[in-house]
């Protein structure tokens, strides 16, 4: 059966209301349940464990280019400082 078709017969119209009975007399779908107590729990814990260790990492991460920056001005610096005593040898 075609919804578009402009020649919907009798026989049509009955199969329709038949199958819509049979729809509306269906059981619904359960609905789902709620979560026991003892799972919401261990979720809450493992967020609280989560948002920590980010709170943690981001200030790991915010200080790795301070490391790196300051490790390169050492050398410098430790170069600068090198470098006379390395000219008198050559």
């Amino acid at each position: 059966m075609n919804w578009f078709d402009r020649d919907a017969t009798a026989n049509d119209e009955q199969r329709l209301s038949a199958y819509m009975g049979k729809l509306s007399a269906a059981p619904l779908p359960r609905t789902a349940q709620f979560p026991e107590a003892d799972l919401l729990w261990v979720k809450t814990q493992m967020l609280r464990r989560w948002e920590a260790e980010r709170r943690a990492q981001a200030l790991l991460d915010l200080m790795e280019p301070v490391q790196i920056a300051a490790g390169l001005v050492a050398a410098g610096v430790l170069l600068v400082w090198s470098l006379p005593s390395l000219l008198k040898v050559f």
